[in-house]
């Protein structure tokens, strides 16, 4: 028998085994959880104290083709909250609510989310940033995100599209030039405890965002205005549900000016009917009408089943398997030839010219010219119409689209297959990008020749046809003073829930100027007129005025200068006369002045007196914004576009005083020209070293002020 003493040794002893054991293999986990696990578990710890905020980079700017802005970012303030740092959430709330216009509900719930990051209000106002900044309240944290503006309004919204919260783009240019304007997203990295505070002294990573390139659009601005205005002067005269303008350069496939009505403006996108986003020139396939009689008279006249000499007997109708097919007037030209019946628009004599061409070779110029599928234009969206199956293609199919019926093609088409007969013969791919970069460091696109689709002399031939019924037939009000113009007009009737309507018509023209050597070409649609139907009444003016304005903008010399009347030229009749005796003196440049925050009539009148023309857009008395900008370098009989603004009176209390924001970073100018009621308008980066009006003019409520932002303090030197 043990003694009481033995027996508690034994215990003590097994109780000192057993806890070496437990501390040995404790000590042994420990080792293998350090030197095992500990890279891993130490990463893991990382991430879980690592929170990543994501820095969209400043999106590239859209400019026109000389270098006017359409579309740029600008900086703002963005607000988010960090809900664990939030004193007083339903307080913040309420105040946050009455600033930001949000549900005090919502905003709330927001500032009470088990999250260490929480976005409360993205892209704030200036107004909306200093208000929350003066609740200096804890928990609420700023960071500068890139904004999308759109300087011009609705001008070229089809073309430019928009851009969402995220800066990423939605249509147009901005969506098919994703990859280049978005540039490269920075980040940064910060540590948080358990209580989501932020680590003092602990990891902050901060990699700025990379901007994106610059695109130039071959888009000149003052020729997008004027296709814009002559555009919904005409949609709306007509009662019409909308309609197209294409301008472009026949020899390069760029486009000066692609119109669309209705539009929108994409500052404020989601207020739009979405149906208006669609850039209708390139995305809206429908029957051409008789402008398409170029196209086959080309085809005729290419494969050599026509000339300029051709006879033809038109009795007013033609039967063919399966229809009889009538003049639009459902008159008879009798014997008459091609260029009477191209300008007389017979659709007699062109279904028998069809059909001389035959299926197979009609088909082939068909796919020649581009029809049926897209031109390739740097645009999404792109329609690429339709053309009945050749293989199961009719005698009457052939017939009517032999002057624009059954197949549908989009505006870009058909001025792109047009422009391919008056520059020589050649498909040029529509160009929409002039140039791509940043700075000096730009890549130009250049001109690229698809295929020839017809041969010199036929498109010397098809000018002259056109020119014929500009002069002699129902192209007459397209007719430019000074200069020979070339055209066809259309008018097409609509299908509608797949039947010819009787009611429902198209009214196109198709044109160009100068006949020899073409600079610009035109196509006009306009869709469902009420008021007329014809192309040479509805489609033919728009060109004209068009045309008119943009051979002006581009300083081409007219072919007659005599034929010009003084209202047209701007000069009086002598002195065209002393030119066209060949004193070809070229004219003095003119610097543009500065006509903004003047009266409409006053800015006119200066506009005038130095040879240049004013266009005013908007409803107003007074001029706040003007394009060329002051200073800018015009010749004689340019246009200034003038954006007004109504002034309900000329007391003290409609005007302010511009404030002096030199030397303050754009922040702090924007906050300062807002709180006095001043718009701005800036260039560069850094803090403003330039501002234009001076410093205590007297400007309407509303008025834009220049700044010129760069790296020095302004100089006492500047003007």
């Amino acid at each position: 028998m043990r003694s009481p003493g033995v027996a508690l040794r034994h215990r003590v002893l097994h109780l000192l085994v057993f806890f070496t054991l437990v501390l040995l293999l404790m000590a042994l986990r420990l080792g293998y959880v350090q030197l095992v696990w500990g890279d891993s578990l130490g990463g893991a710890a990382q991430d879980l104290r690592t929170r990543t905020i994501v820095l969209n980079p400043r999106r590239g700017a859209i400019r026109d083709v000389h270098g006017r802005d359409l579309a740029v970012s600008v900086d703002v303030d963005s607000l988010y909250a960090v809900p664990s740092e939030v004193r007083d959430p339903a307080g913040a709330a309420g105040e946050l609510s009455s600033i930001l216009d949000r549900d005090q509900a919502h905003v709330h719930d927001l500032l009470t989310r088990a999250s260490s990051f929480v976005w409360v209000q993205r892209k704030l106002s200036d107004t909306e940033s200093a208000a929350v900044e003066a609740l200096d309240l804890p928990g609420l944290y700023f960071l500068r995100e890139s904004k999308r503006v759109y300087p011009k309004g609705g001008l070229g919204a089809s073309v430019l599209g928009f851009a969402g919260m995220d800066n990423q783009g939605l249509e147009g240019v901005e969506y098919g030039f994703e990859q280049v304007l978005r540039g490269e997203p920075g980040r940064i990295e910060a540590e948080f405890d358990a209580d989501e505070r932020h680590i003092p002294r602990a990891t902050y990573n901060h990699f700025p965002a990379n901007p994106g390139d610059d695109i130039y659009l071959t888009i000149d601005e003052v020729l997008q205005y004027v296709a814009e205005r002559a555009l919904s002067r005409m949609v709306e005269e007509q009662d019409a549900s909308g309609g197209s303008v294409v301008l472009m350069e026949p020899s390069t496939g760029r486009i000066l000016a692609m119109a669309t009505h209705p539009g929108f403006d994409p500052n404020d996108w989601k207020e739009a009917d979405p149906r208006v986003w669609q850039n209708a020139a390139i995305a809206s396939p429908d029957h051409p009408g008789s402008v398409f009689k170029a196209i086959t008279a080309a085809m005729a006249v290419e494969s050599g089943v026509a000339s300029i000499d051709s006879e033809y007997h038109d009795p007013g109708y033609v039967r063919v398997p399966g229809a009889t097919i009538r003049n639009w007037d459902l008159g008879a030209l009798g014997d008459t030839d091609l260029p009477t019946a191209f300008a007389e628009s017979s659709n007699v004599v062109f279904s028998k010219i069809a059909e001389e061409i035959g299926k197979e070779r009609f088909y082939g110029f068909l796919d020649q010219f581009g029809f049926g599928r897209s031109t390739g234009i740097q645009l999404p969206g792109e329609a690429n119409g339709m053309i009945p199956p050749e293989s199961t293609a009719r005698p009457v199919d052939l017939a009517v689209m032999s002057f624009g019926q059954t197949l549908t093609v989009t505006p870009l088409q058909m001025a792109s297959a047009v422009s391919a007969i008056v520059n020589g013969g050649t498909l040029m791919r529509p160009l929409v990008v002039d140039r791509v970069g940043r700075g000096d460091d730009l890549e130009y696109v250049e001109p690229e020749a698809i295929r020839r689709v017809v041969s010199e002399e036929t498109a010397r031939v098809l000018r002259e046809l056109m020119v014929h019924t500009v002069s002699e037939g129902s192209g007459s009000p397209a007719a430019i003073a000074g200069y020979r113009v070339g055209g066809k007009t259309g008018t097409a009737q609509k299908t509608v829930e797949g039947r010819v309507s009787e009611d429902d018509f198209i009214s196109t023209f198709v044109g160009f100027a100068p006949a020899e050597n073409p600079s610009v070409l035109c196509f006009v649609a306009i869709d469902e007129p009420q008021q007329e139907r014809f192309g040479s009444v509805v489609a033919a003016p728009v060109f004209h005025e068009v045309v008119k304005e943009a051979l002006r903008h581009l300083n081409v010399p007219p072919d007659s200068p005599e034929e010009i009347a003084p209202e047209d030229s701007g000069e009086e009749k002598d002195d065209v006369a002393t030119q066209a005796e060949g004193e070809n003196d070229i004219p003095d440049p003119i610097t543009v002045p500065d006509v903004r925050d003047m009266p409409l009539a006053d800015a006119l009148d200066v506009l005038g007196e130095l040879g240049l023309e004013g266009m005013e857009t908007g409803e107003g008395e007074r001029v706040i914004q003007q394009v060329p900008s002051p200073g800018a370098v015009v010749g004689p009989g340019d246009h200034i576009i003038m954006y007004l603004e109504a002034v309900e009176g000329e007391s003290a209390k409609d005007q302010v005083r511009v404030p002096d924001v030199e030397g303050m970073s754009l922040r702090r100018a924007s906050e300062a020209l807002a709180e006095a009621g001043l718009r701005l308008e800036a260039v560069g980066s850094g803090v403003v070293v330039r501002q234009r009006p001076r410093v205590g003019e007297r400007v309407p409520r509303g008025a834009f002020v220049e700044l010129e932002l760069g790296d020095r303090a302004p100089s006492t030197a500047d003007p």
